[in-house]
């Protein structure tokens, strides 16, 4: 079998990682990324598709009050059927074998491939998280992967989500309109506009069923962010709003109790995954201002996930077949399961001038 050179690493990649004096280590100098799938619950299964039966709030029957020696009338509920399936990620990193001989490598050439590769899939897997429409063309999308938030709640029939479930904010919390306390100041201005921003967060989370943020988890984009923390500096109290630390005694700041994270960035590094001018005719402002907070509740019943098995490299040694090249492969399976048509939401708001 011919080999496939496309990926594989060249002379001029090696070179790169060859040892100069001057080069102790190679610094990755990018805008730091964390992975979305840490906070997705997976269970393995090799499953290609999972079915399941939900009742809707049109779907469940309505008791009949009567009197005595009166026949009791007969209901029923009705579910509706739904499915998701699984979608694979299949890549593979290639090293001729006089390559990892090297006595003056910096860093094993197979191990930068694998933690680069890492550092990429973060940054992919958040932009589909977020973003991926599979019936667009535009770059970024694919048919091949998973229908990401935006795509579920731009088509709301579809997924049997409420229209609830996607709020317009009416506050106004860019910069200039939250430090506006003046007697010129709206009721959406100001200490106004704050109360309203964590009303509608309130708001999401009531149509969740989650009142008190068990579960969920808040994703918005660096600006957002910073408004909401400056909102809740112009109230003056920490409304609801606290930083705790995990496990590993890193803050993790809430709301209640629901996580507080901020999306990122896509790959190239300043393109925010989630915008920040958005024009949303219904929000506030009526024009090109608006970002968005999604909001998921994981957990059985609400959002897991199911894989093919651990995400993890596997080596498969020297090829057999030229003898000459290393292969290292990456061979994953998932799917996103939602079962509960409130367990995502959405707030779109105006965030900057």
């Amino acid at each position: 079998m011919a080999i496939d050179f496309n990926g594989a690493l060249t002379l001029a990649d090696q070179a790169i990682l060859s040892n100069d004096p001057l080069v102790k280590e190679i610094t990755k100098s990018l805008h730091k990324t964390w992975n979305a799938i840490k906070d997705i619950p997976f269970t393995t299964s090799p499953s290609l598709r999972q079915v399941g039966q939900r009742y809707v709030n049109s779907g469940i029957p309505t008791p009949n009050w009567t009197g005595i020696n009166s026949e009791p009338v007969a209901v029923k509920g009705k579910p509706k059927s739904y499915e998701e399936q699984m979608y694979l990620l299949r890549n593979k990193i290639t090293v001729d074998h006089v390559l990892l001989d090297q006595p003056n490598n910096i860093i094993d050439p197979v191990e930068a491939q694998v933690q680069m590769y890492l550092e990429g899939f973060a940054y992919d897997f958040n932009d589909k998280f977020i973003n991926n429409d599979p019936t667009s063309n535009v770059a970024g999308n694919s048919v091949d992967a998973f229908p990401g938030l935006a795509y579920r709640l731009n088509n709301p029939n579809q997924y049997d989500i409420p229209s609830e479930m996607i709020i317009d904010s009416t506050a106004d919390i860019q910069l200039a309109t939250l430090l506006t306390n003046s007697s010129t100041a709206t009721s959406l201005q100001g200490i106004g506009a704050a109360n309203r921003m964590i009303a509608d967060i309130q708001k999401l989370l009531d149509n969740m069923n989650a009142p008190d943020g068990d579960g969920v988890v808040f994703y918005m984009s660096e600006l957002t962010k910073r408004q909401v923390e400056m909102a809740i500096r112009v109230m003056g109290i920490g409304a609801g709003f606290d930083i705790t630390q995990d496990s590993f005694d890193r803050p993790v700041e809430k709301y209640k109790n629901a996580t507080v994270r901020v999306v990122g960035r896509k790959a190239d590094g300043t393109t925010p995954i989630i915008s920040n001018s958005l024009t949303i005719s219904t929000v506030a402002g009526s024009n090109a201002n608006t970002s968005q907070i999604y909001a998921v509740r994981y957990g059985s019943g609400y959002v897991t996930g199911w894989q093919s098995g651990p995400f993890k490299p596997q080596y498969l040694g020297l090829s057999k077949e030229n003898g000459i090249m290393h292969n290292i492969l990456f061979d994953w399976g998932c799917g996103l399961w939602i079962p509960h048509v409130r367990a995502i939401g959405r707030i779109n708001v105006r965030v900057q001038a």
